[in-house]
């Protein structure tokens, strides 16, 4: 549809509606207003008889929410989106249950002892700095002021942007990066 032929709504009731969405909705017998309040879903407008096209237009404009319904709804749309594998259907099907993105309380968190967080902990420990062939403790400290203190930090820096953040030669601070990333091979 051309630029041409679209007319901007001046009803302040329903603004930014255009009028070939604002007949299609007369025609279903839904008050403009109500779309662009977000008192209509998705479902409802095609439910009204809304063709499918204006309808998903509507949604997207106005960010309506696919359904005001949840009984059986994510069943439905894991098996109408287009694109998804099974798996992804199968992780939109079971977050239809309520407790699917339980989290736990920071008290039963707290009630963890330091042990068991080190003996759990899901990541590695960085690699201290001082790792690095070519760092010495004092040139740590030095990078340490512009918050890289570990090798992983410091292979992944831009060289050019610590060397002027620290008034340091690019060419060593390359090397440096050089290093890291050898070491963490």
């Amino acid at each position: 549809m051309s630029n041409e032929n679209v007319i901007e709504s001046t009803d302040s009731t329903a603004p930014g509606l255009e009028e070939p969405a604002r007949g299609a909705l007369e025609e279903a017998g839904i008050e403009p207003s109500v779309v662009s309040k977000k008192d209509c879903s998705y479902r409802m407008l095609l439910d009204a008889g809304v063709e499918e096209s204006v309808a998903d237009t509507l949604r997207r404009q106005f960010s309506l929410p696919w359904s005001f319904e949840s009984d059986g709804d994510l069943d439905r749309r894991s098996s109408e989106v287009r694109g998804l594998g099974a798996a992804e259907r199968e992780w939109v099907a079971a977050s239809a249950d309520s407790t699917w993105q339980a989290f736990e309380s920071a008290s039963s968190r707290a009630a963890e002892t330091e042990s068991e967080l080190d003996t759990e902990r899901p990541w590695p420990k960085p690699t201290p700095i001082t790792k690095v062939a070519g760092i010495s403790p004092e040139k740590a400290q030095t990078l340490a002021k512009a918050g890289i203190t570990s090798a992983e930090r410091l292979a992944t820096i831009p060289a050019r942007d610590v060397a002027a953040a620290l008034d340091l030669n690019v060419l060593h601070v390359r090397t440096w990066r050089h290093n890291a990333r050898e070491l963490l091979k």
